[in-house]
């Protein structure tokens, strides 16, 4: 009788060994199937961008020679400084671009500077005044798409106040403009 118990152990733990294998089989092919069946074609594929800025004017603000002015449009060329550059995209995904002026020295007074960001077909995108340090945006979430270029102007000039204002003569402001981006997978 002791034998039999001992035979009927040996089956029953052979049994559940014999089934633990099953299972371990089965929640193992499962789970191949499942991540294979979770992979897409493109996610092994490997994406990159490159971002180039070409400055036609430079890339730094030094020493413009500025006069007062009311106001500016895409056409003002004489008296403000105007620096005009294009951003281009190389490779296989698209940018969302941010353009930052960082000021490092204004000697004029406060909000005594301009200034204007235009596209390339000459609509205004953003304005405002320039702070005697730090960086401002002056445009931001700009789509540029793979392989494309954009033109952008910025142009800074004396606020006219109607007073007198020989005072800010000499005055400098430096700075330089910057762009980064974010690429985006469509």
């Amino acid at each position: 009788m002791v034998e039999q118990n001992q035979n009927r152990k040996r089956i029953f733990y052979m049994t559940v060994l014999i089934l633990t294998f099953i299972a371990m089989a089965i929640s193992a092919t499962i789970a191949y199937f499942n991540l294979i069946d979770s992979q897409r074609e493109d996610e092994t594929i490997l994406y990159s961008g490159t971002l180039q800025i070409d400055y036609t004017d430079g890339v730094y603000i030094k020493d413009p020679i500025l006069y007062p002015m009311k106001k500016v449009d895409y056409n003002t060329y004489q008296d403000v400084y105007r620096n005009s550059f294009s951003i281009k995209s190389s490779g296989t995904l698209d940018q969302i671009i941010w353009i930052d002026l960082e000021v490092t020295k204004n000697e004029f007074t406060a909000n005594a500077l301009k200034y204007a960001v235009f596209n390339a077909n000459g609509i205004k995108m953003n304005d405002g005044y320039v702070p005697k340090t730090g960086i401002i945006n002056l445009a931001s979430n700009l789509y540029l798409a793979s392989g494309a270029n954009a033109k952008y102007t910025i142009i800074i000039w004396l606020d006219d106040t109607n007073y007198n204002q020989t005072y800010e003569s000499g005055h400098t402001i430096t700075g330089k403009i910057t762009a980064y981006a974010r690429q985006v997978r469509q």
